[in-house]
């Protein structure tokens, strides 16, 4: 249960180790770099490295090949698989395979070039499909379709009904020829051929009806050979996109490399990043940071070893800054830390609850699971998964914070005598028959965990000087509130407790806004009102009891149902056998989830909101990215 302490440093070094010092603090993984603030003359902020845009625009291209190259990547990975490991040697070979798997982004590039060009004039032919479609059966080619002196002669579309009506309401002479050529929803295209001693009346009429005249290209093809040509293009477009598709396809087996290309030189670019906060003269920089106290050592050592002439400085944060917090907690408790960092990390100097947490957290689990059965699985599973599946750090944490929860579903479904929805032992708890000692049980599981949160809030206190202020502000509410409680059983002593308690909030609630007695007597009043809060936290662990409870029975009406299914003979056992294990893993899932987000809610909601201070802000330090490989360290040869 601890934030790691932190401290300054200060690094002086030559130039010319630079590089070497930069790659050494990335593989220690714990120096965070902050802008320097040297203002010795000879010093001077650093200016961007000039290799920095060419490496950012090599990333870009990685970046996008490895998106295009995963289209075809047919490999399969394991389910929660974590990324592969390769040490140093194995990191310097793809360095020297850079030039080879840079042509072969080059090769996708060219690729994607043409794959683009075909594409619009795939775009093309579709858009001159979608124009010659309406004129198909018409026998005339565009460029056939001309005025002349005499004769006025275009192509264009008119509301159907309208045309209909024009028609029906006054039949075309001699002297002008309409030809519908096909109609596309309420459209009739049409082909008019009219004389020109009747154009005025003519175009009068067919702008009336709403007429638009229609331009196709020039071509001395018809509507029908055109679509039959863009046909066959179409078809020889397709060819060539497969053949591209083949190409990039042939490419993939680049893509594990190129991915490691792409880490290794993401990692330099960090680097890159961190050499622009250093400070600068002709031969030397000067760089600032924060890293952990217990680091300090291993830092100078490392270090050393690389640069001897380096010059470092650790020293302890003034009082008035706030260095990064970075929790460091026991093996079996940092699964948790996940928990905390959820909601926000605590101040500096306040206090890492993860510990004090953790049994509660469990055990709120293992009350909303509530079944043996499913806690005997969940805590053989989750080990098998991390064993053979070798996941991902995060995901791994979250399996062994599942199994920490399945081990005290055990313990509580043992107390509730449920195994898979049955209950065939003796029960110590019953939900369902005789809910009021499981509800007590829970309040009681709450209470200890508010007054968990006094008892923290109380030591922070008294670790900060303050001991008066943990009687007034944790004592005296846990002599009231137990004292209420008390008065039900032992009414003569929980009275005196719960009136001393609530002596102490009217004395002591108001003393840092008032020195006059009487407003400090009305904030007094005003924080004894206070107690309603307690009552609505304490009742929040009734939630203990109702998802438990939604478990159980789930868990007995799939039993109930497969009961029903089984009487059906063979074919009912096998169906029933399937329906037994797959509503149970959904029973199991679903509880499970909502166990987490609950569990979540009495820590965020009621615990934390008794001492919690936040306002952290996350240890970032300078580290390898490993977006698709880890690299380790070469071990030496024996």
């Amino acid at each position: 249960m601890a934030i790691v302490e932190m401290k300054h440093v200060n690094m002086l070094a030559m130039d010319a180790d630079k590089q070497a010092l930069l790659y050494e603090i990335q593989k220690l993984g714990c120096f965070q770099m902050l802008p320097s603030d040297s203002e010795d003359v000879t010093f001077n902020k650093a200016s961007g490295d000039a290799e920095l845009p060419t490496l950012e625009e090599t990333l870009t291209r990685l970046a996008w090949a490895i998106g295009k190259l995963n289209r075809y990547d047919t490999t399969k990975r394991p389910m929660m698989a974590d990324n592969p490991t390769i040490d140093e040697s194995e990191a310097q070979a793809v360095l020297d395979k850079q030039a080879a798997l840079m042509d072969t982004v080059a090769k996708l590039e060219d690729l994607e070039r043409n794959a683009g060009d075909l594409r619009g004039q795939m775009a093309r032919n579709d858009a001159m499909r979608e124009q010659l479609i309406p004129w198909s059966g018409f026998s005339l080619a565009p460029d056939e379709i001309v005025s002349t002196r005499n004769t006025v002669a275009m192509l264009g579309t008119v509301p159907k009904m309208a045309l209909e009506a024009w028609l029906a309401e006054q039949p075309l002479n001699e002297l002008c020829n309409l030809e519908q050529v096909s109609t596309q929803r309420d459209q009739a295209y049409i082909y008019v051929l009219y004389h020109r001693s009747c154009q005025n009346s003519i175009q009068s009429k067919l702008k009336e009806i709403g007429f638009n005249i229609v331009v196709l290209p020039p071509s001395n093809l018809t509507a029908d050979e055109q679509l039959k040509a863009l046909g066959n293009e179409q078809k020889e477009v397709e060819a060539k996109q497969q053949v591209i598709v083949q190409a990039e396809a042939e490419l993939v087996s680049d893509l594990p490399t190129i991915k490691q290309l792409y880490d290794i030189l993401n990692s330099k670019r960090a680097r890159l990043l961190a050499a622009k906060n250093f400070s600068v003269s002709q031969r030397t920089f000067f760089l600032q940071g924060w890293a952990p106290a217990t680091m300090e050592k291993t830092i100078e050592k490392r270090l050393k070893k690389v640069a001897p002439t380096v010059a470092l400085e650790f020293y302890d944060p003034q009082k008035d800054e706030e260095p990064p917090v970075h929790l460091q907690n026991p093996a079996i408790v940092q699964p948790f830390e996940s928990v905390v960092s959820g909601y926000a990390l605590p101040a500096p100097g306040g206090i890492d609850p993860t510990a004090i947490m953790m049994p509660f957290f469990v055990n709120f689990m293992g009350m909303m699971i509530s079944d043996a059965g499913y806690g005997v699985m969940m805590a053989i599973m989750m080990p098998l998964l991390i064993k053979f599946l070798k996941p991902a750090p995060g995901t791994r944490r979250l399996l062994w914070l599942l199994m920490a929860g399945g081990i005290a579903t055990v313990f509580w479904g043992t107390m509730y005598n449920s195994w898979f929805g049955f209950s065939p032992m003796p029960t110590v708890f019953d939900p369902m028959n005789n809910a009021i000692p499981v509800m007590g049980a829970c309040i009681a599981l709450g209470a200890v965990h508010l007054f968990a949160g006094l008892g923290v809030a109380a030591y922070m206190n008294i670790k900060r000087g303050k001991p008066l202020d943990a009687v007034a502000d944790q004592l005296s509410w846990f002599l009231l509130v137990v004292g209420l409680v008390l008065m039900i059983f032992m009414p003569s002593i929980g009275k005196w407790m719960a009136l001393v308690g609530a002596g102490i909030v009217l004395v002591t609630a108001g003393r840092e806004k008032s020195k006059n007695p009487f407003k400090r007597l009305i904030s007094g009043l005003g924080a004894l009102y206070g107690v309603t809060s307690w009552v609505s936290d304490l009742l929040s662990y009734m939630r203990l009891f109702g998802m438990g409870l939604a478990t159980g029975v789930i868990g007995m009406v799939i039993n109930i149902l497969v009961g029903m299914v089984f009487s059906s003979g063979p074919i009912g056992w096998i169906l029933g056998a399937g329906l037994f294990v797959g509503g149970h893993l959904f029973n199991l899932a679903i509880n499970t989830l909502g166990a987490y987000v609950h569990s979540c809610r009495l820590q965020y909601i009621e615990f934390f909101g008794k001492f919690y201070e936040d306002g952290g802000k996350p240890f970032n330090p300078l580290k390898a990215t490993n977006r698709y490989v880890y690299i380790t360290e070469t071990q030496p040869r024996t």
